[in-house]
């Protein structure tokens, strides 16, 4: 692995397309890792099968959003610069899924805050972007601050913070607890914590909203399913049942509050933090599908919610305007975007044939298996899941276009490439999801 960080290292000297070709490389390479029987170790370096979906998911999305930054490369004197900030971010995720320590996790985990918010900062839309990342830096940095004291606790009561420690060290207190999963829940995030990252897609450019969506979310489940050994002690049933009815209930509120929303941006956003909410049950419920099933579910919006953002930011660039009252009747204006509207909505609400189905569907098991009642949330939150889904495409691809039709252009040879990159993973990787059913035990 140490090959592949070395070779992206250098990537800082080169430019936009020498770096598209370089990550693409790179995405190729890790698709040919036999990941069946993989385990990797290295020099504070290990490579699972969790640790490999998350970085080729992290190489796929970095390149498709460099590709539709194409506007910043043409028009933006700094864009050697952000070029370099996006390096820097790839390096840093790369990084947190790959080290095997606590303490090294922590500081990649953190150190991904920094070229996201001068993204923000440097190259957003709007005059607000300076509080939205005011916003995001206090969330994440006071939800996480607790996680970093308690890994210089464990490791002075262990002895060590390597990851994949003796699991019989398990912390009986409710409130170690309780500090240590709040800053994977705020990034995850979890209802009522969710505020920063509305701001941030809002105020964020194109390739900030891609990365945020993408990857950046995954951070917080990839935390919690490397510390989920210390959720199997009975004391923490409590909390945990807490948080599962909690996480419910939200993406249910939130899923309705979604049919208010007239930003496309805002209305994307919130969805991730619903289908986020069920990722949270699927952890905590502690079983091999519901893990499973949101490992696969955090792939699967990785593409999805990335793939929509750049096609509200397609919109965005013709129109200058994010809200659905202005943008109406697109069908009439851009078909062909229209089509990939439809595409990738329909991967949003879980249809066939995209990996999001099988996701679902896994989560769906292990929430029910753990609760009969949840069914009844279940089923609304599916409902409204698909109404907010069809009321984005209806409203903004129906109805009578206000604005000048004689100002628009048509698509570009890139931004349908980006978008066909989004879209055809999503539905391929399905076959992928049936190996992933055969492997037992690659989680605890």
């Amino acid at each position: 692995m140490l090959k592949f960080l070395f070779v992206s290292m250098f990537l800082i000297m080169c430019g936009w397309g020498e770096t598209g070709l370089v990550l693409s490389s790179l995405a190729v390479m890790f698709l040919f890792i036999n990941p069946i029987y993989m385990s990797i170790s290295g020099f504070f370096l290990e490579l699972d099968w969790i640790s490999w979906n998350l970085i080729l998911l992290s190489v796929w999305v970095i390149l498709l959003s460099i590709f539709s930054s194409m506007k910043i490369y043409f028009f933006n004197k700094l864009n050697k610069l952000y070029l370099c900030v996006m390096i820097f971010l790839f390096l840093f995720l790369v990084l947190t899924f790959l080290v095997s320590d606590f303490m090294l996790f922590y500081m990649m985990f953190e150190a991904c805050l920094i070229p996201i918010l001068l993204i923000i900062l440097g190259w957003g839309y709007q005059p607000e972007r300076s509080q939205a990342g005011v916003y995001m830096f206090f969330y994440t940095l006071f939800g996480s601050l607790p996680l970093f004291f308690i890994i210089i606790y464990m490791n002075k009561y262990i002895g060590s913070s390597y990851m994949f420690f003796d699991k019989n060290y398990i912390f009986n207190s409710v409130l170690i607890f309780f500090f240590m999963i709040t800053g994977f829940l705020v990034k995850f995030p979890m209802y009522s914590v969710h505020l920063w990252l509305l701001k941030a897609h809002v105020e964020a450019p194109v390739a900030g909203s891609m990365i945020l969506a993408g990857v950046l979310l995954k951070l917080g489940g990839y935390g919690l399913i490397r510390f989920s050994f210390f959720f199997f002690d009975e004391s923490m049933l409590l909390i945990k049942e807490f948080i599962l009815v909690f996480s419910l209930w939200g993406g249910l509120f939130l899923s309705l509050a979604c049919l208010r929303f007239m930003d496309m941006k805002l209305l994307i956003a919130a969805s991730s933090v619903v289908h986020m909410s069920s990722c949270i049950c699927g952890i905590f419920i502690l079983t091999d599908w519901g893990i499973k099933g949101c490992l696969l579910m955090m792939v699967a919006h990785g593409l999805c919610s990335s793939g929509l953002f750049c096609l509200a930011n397609i919109v965005y660039e013709r129109t200058n305007s994010r809200s659905m009252n202005l943008n109406k009747g697109l069908l009439n204006i851009l078909p062909v975007f229209s089509m990939w509207w439809f595409l990738l909505i329909v991967c949003n609400m879980a249809g066939p044939p995209s990996l999001n189905l099988v996701s679902e569907i896994m989560l769906l098991i292990s929430i029910i298996n753990w609760n009969k009642f949840s069914i009844v949330i279940l089923f609304f939150l599916g409902f409204f899941s698909a109404a907010y889904s069809l009321y984005l495409y209806s409203l903004s691809q129906h109805g009578v276009f206000v604005k000048n039709k004689s100002k628009f252009s048509g698509g570009l040879v890139f931004e349908y490439f980006v978008l066909f990159l989004h879209w055809v993973p999503l539905n391929i990787l399905i076959l992928m999801s049936a190996l992933m059913l055969c492997l037992n035990g690659f989680v605890i």
